[in-house]
């Protein structure tokens, strides 16, 4: 069963995934660090994002790569943080 598109972009943390790999593609010890979250909470979203289709994998030997899937879901990880400005 896939996962859900709206579920994967209701949670902050996935979000910030999102827009750390917007620029380029990254691997988890490099998300852990421009991210500045826990391994574990990495690995289980970047799960979610990629049974959402929104993030996909290409492995370059011992690596695995994430990269956005849409350049879409990076503008709208963005109009997110905007709009959650605001608000707050």
């Amino acid at each position: 069963m896939s996962y859900n598109i709206y579920s994967a972009l209701g949670n902050e943390v996935r979000v910030k995934l999102l827009l750390c790999l917007s620029r380029k593609a990254k691997n988890v010890t490099e998300l852990i660090n421009t991210c500045g979250l826990a391994q574990s909470a990495v690995s289980q979203h970047l799960a979610k994002l990629k049974s959402a289709k929104l993030v996909e994998t290409k492995k370059e030997g011992k690596e695995i790569l994430y990269s956005l899937k849409y350049k879409k879901a990076a503008e709208i990880s963005r109009m997110f943080q905007l709009l959650q400005k605001e608000v707050i």
